[in-house]
């Protein structure tokens, strides 16, 4: 595998935690521009205290006033203030993959046509970024279309109903409840918390945090998915979503391999009998983890990255308890007003079938042999290429799909520009493609999610072994 070695890149940044935004190398000091932010506070909220260069380039397409507003606020910190991101030096690669060239190694697993492209700097200026940028531009509405808002306007009507059902104890509601908590509500928490609903920062906030409330924890969602998911995709040590299986199933060629004492097929249906509690997990385990971090930070007892997510997570404090406090009542209510096995089924059949929905829905598109390289090689990449070769996509012509999935069948787009809506990436789709061939971008395309869904078991087959990247590329050409 790479190694990673120190060299003498010392950075003059501020160490982490602080009240600061780092973007492009650049301290800036925005804490009095938050109020003014077009797109309302929380968005501007998630950068600070980190580097925040991809979350700043994501969500400003449109046109370049951020960046002359940006320049008002560049700071110049006293030395005492002064540190490193990386005390230990820059960490570069050497040596090589299992005995072929890191960078060759990568073009083979995710597709790299152009291999000399590895050498670009993530944060420069980059061509195929500019493209995609003026395809937007040209599109126009980049907000949830008229169409969708009026389905989800009716899906309201339809969640209210399945709900009243649900509080009377109607069986009915354990298998309607779950269609519209998650074409309703999960596409409200995702396309609210990229701030794609609307033009009013307000109603993405609303929205975000109503859906949330038995979904998801908009809080910890910020952190997980916007801020670490979405800038790290697919980088091992820094990507959540890989992390958060691990060491329980390895699901990255870079992850040690779990206890061998256990059969790899034992291995591989008990990762897979997570996909049913992830929506337990992301109501209630999540804001756990953040109460529990939260006390550890007032102790004294937290590393420097784990002081960060705090901090970013701390600024959510009050959604993140109503958000428990709901998903709560979900889960004690039926148990007080029904038997034991009517309880169960009005609670865990929706819960089920919720983590189902989005685990499949949502690792289809990331955990595939052929969207994971070495990411000291991908983090070469600037990081709308990155993007773009990280994940695999599905039925992109279809409104149908696009609209089941919650716009996650077309994720390699929606990870370059996230604040649109998903109801847009469709007919968006086809521009982006012709804009992919044109800087030799080779998409990592399935035909459907069926198709998509078998390759992903299949990468979670070879990742119970010891498949190496290496091995992959063989296996994949």
């Amino acid at each position: 595998m790479c190694q990673l070695v120190e060299t003498s890149a010392p950075s003059a940044l501020p160490e982490a935690p602080h009240k600061y935004w780092v973007i492009h190398g650049q301290v800036y000091d925005l804490a009095s521009y938050v109020a003014k932010h077009p797109g309302g506070a929380d968005a501007i909220m998630l950068g600070r205290g980190r580097d925040c260069t991809e979350l700043f380039e994501q969500y400003h397409v449109l046109n370049t006033k951020h960046l002359r507003v940006l320049e008002r606020y560049r700071v110049s910190l006293p030395l005492a203030k002064l540190g490193s991101n990386n005390p230990k030096g820059a960490l570069s690669v050497s040596a090589h993959v299992d005995g072929i060239n890191g960078e060759a190694d990568a073009a083979a697993v995710v597709g790299l046509q152009q291999p000399a492209s590895i050498q670009r700097a993530a944060h420069q200026s980059d061509p195929f970024y500019e493209d995609i940028k003026a395809m937007v531009r040209a599109h126009g509405n980049t907000k949830m279309s008229t169409p969708f808002v009026i389905l989800h306007c009716l899906h309201v009507v339809g969640l209210v109903y399945a709900l009243r059902l649900w509080y009377q104890g109607a069986f009915a509601s354990a298998f309607v409840l779950p269609f519209f908590l998650w074409v309703l509500c999960a596409a409200m928490v995702h396309d609210g918390g990229h701030f794609a609903l609307s033009r009013n920062a307000w109603v993405n906030k609303f929205l975000n945090n109503t859906a949330a409330l038995i979904t998801n924890s908009s809080g910890c969602w910020h952190l997980q998915h916007n801020i670490l998911h979405h800038s790290y995709t697919n980088l091992h040590g820094k990507d959540c979503d890989l992390d958060s299986h691990h060491p329980y199933m390895r699901i990255h060629p870079e992850q040690s391999l779990p206890p061998t004492t256990v059969h790899h097929v034992l291995r591989l249906a008990g990762h897979l009998s997570m996909y049913l509690l992830a929506h337990i997990g992301l109501t209630l385990f999540s804001p756990i983890v953040y109460f529990r971090g939260l006390m550890a930070r007032r102790k004294g007892a937290v590393d420097t990255k784990a002081a960060q997510d705090v901090q970013t997570l701390s600024q959510y404090h009050a959604s993140i308890v109503l958000q428990v406090i709901t998903a709560t009542a979900f889960y004690v209510i039926p148990f007080m007003r029904f038997s034991f096995f009517h309880a169960c089924l009005l609670t865990f059949f929706p819960t089920f079938m919720m983590s189902i929905a989005f685990m499949v829905i949502a690792q289809v598109s990331h955990i595939q042999l052929d969207a994971e390289a070495p990411s000291a090689d991908l983090e070469k990449l600037h990081w709308a290429r990155r993007m773009a070769l990280t994940s695999v996509d599905y039925s992109q012509s279809s409104y149908l799909v696009s609209y089941l999935t919650i716009g996650l069948n077309m994720q390699s787009l929606h990870h370059i520009i996230p604040g649109v809506s998903y109801s847009q990436l469709t007919s968006m789709y086809p521009k982006y493609r012709a804009i992919c061939e044109k800087h030799g971008i080779q998409l990592l395309e399935r035909r459907n999610l069926w198709h998509a869904l078998y390759t992903h078991l299949q990468t979670l087959w070879m990742l119970s072994k010891t498949h190496t990247f290496a091995q992959a590329a063989r296996k994949l050409a």
